[in-house]
């Protein structure tokens, strides 16, 4: 695949043009990423390749969104606590 040039506002004018078309996407994010597979299925099905070529294509693009998926949802997860931080007051056990 060619390298592409991911941004926030990119996201937000291909979501926009998606809710002009039918606002309950707005609501509805399901909708929303079942708008945006049709268009890929449908440009994908319109180009003349071979239909191996396409299930390829189709199978690799599968790929790429798992990993910006996986990629994108580790950024959105909370840092873990320091290591080695503790909180409380240590008591040495009693002597017996």
């Amino acid at each position: 695949m060619s390298e592409i040039k991911l941004s926030p506002q990119l996201f937000d004018d291909v979501q926009q043009a998606v809710i002009q078309h039918d606002a309950e996407a707005s609501e509805d994010v399901g909708l929303l990423l079942q708008y945006l597979g049709a268009v890929t299925g449908y440009l994908l099905g319109s180009q003349q390749f071979e239909r191996a070529h396409k299930d390829a294509f189709l199978e690799e693009l599968s790929g790429f969104m798992q990993h910006v998926m996986d990629d994108t949802d580790k950024k959105m997860q909370p840092p873990p606590p320091p290591a080695g931080d503790a909180m409380g007051y240590w008591k040495p056990p009693a002597k017996g």
